[in-house]
């Protein structure tokens, strides 16, 4: 098997690698706090992680006028976060120690690039992702997919993620896709995967049997 055609696990992070609602949670309030404006309920930061942070200024109700401003302190409070906040699920790293014995690892994420690269060293991950990519304007999660199977042309692949976006990601570039439903997404989200799955451990399981 070459290095061309070695499968690959494309993974989503925040909710699927990386507990990172307390980081959201610490950095919204970091950032209305600054900006001094109302606290949004609970339920609203809640719905932020997941969407890209563009995204989540319609979440919160901020006011479109000072969406730069809301994007820069969220930004910032999340950079200056990530060492003390960020946590991996129980159990996730040695999924990955499997799982990368038999496939290149990549992260397709909606948050931005530095974060996921930063969190992925503070977790002690940073050198198990063959490619981190994120974020960028006017690109889908499906498209970055899409760019990286026809770069790398994989034997096999297949997908994980807690969000809808992420299910729907996988399965428009045609791979098999875990929900993994101890993230952040909702029942009605994860009907569409091909597999749903409970525990980390279990997901390292429907993924090995996909590539093996």
């Amino acid at each position: 098997m070459t290095a061309e055609n070695r499968p690959i696990l494309f993974f989503d992070w925040d909710g699927t690698i990386a507990d990172s609602m307390p980081l959201c949670f610490a950095e919204v309030r970091a950032a209305i706090r600054q900006m001094g404006l109302p606290m949004p309920p609970d339920e609203l930061i809640v719905a932020c992680n997941g969407p890209t942070q563009e995204e989540s200024v319609d979440v919160l109700h901020i006011p479109h006028e000072r969406a730069e401003e809301y994007l820069k302190a969220r930004r910032e409070a999340e950079m200056a976060l990530i060492p003390s906040t960020i946590k991996l699920f129980p159990g996730i790293r040695e999924v990955l120690d499997r799982l990368r014995q038999a496939a290149d690892l990549m992260i397709v994420s909606n948050g931005y690039q530095e974060y996921v690269a930063y969190s992925a060293e503070c977790t002690g991950l940073g050198g198990y992702f063959k490619r981190i990519e994120a974020a960028k304007h006017g690109r889908t999660k499906a498209q970055a997919i899409g760019e990286l199977i026809a770069e790398y042309r994989p034997r096999k692949a297949a997908m994980a993620g807690d969000r809808l976006g992420d299910i729907e990601s996988g399965l428009a570039n045609a791979l098999p896709t875990a929900a993994a439903c101890y993230g952040y997404g909702f029942p009605e989200e994860w009907q569409k995967a091909t597999a749903q799955v409970k525990t980390v451990e279990e997901l390292g399981d429907v993924l090995m049997g996909w590539i093996a």
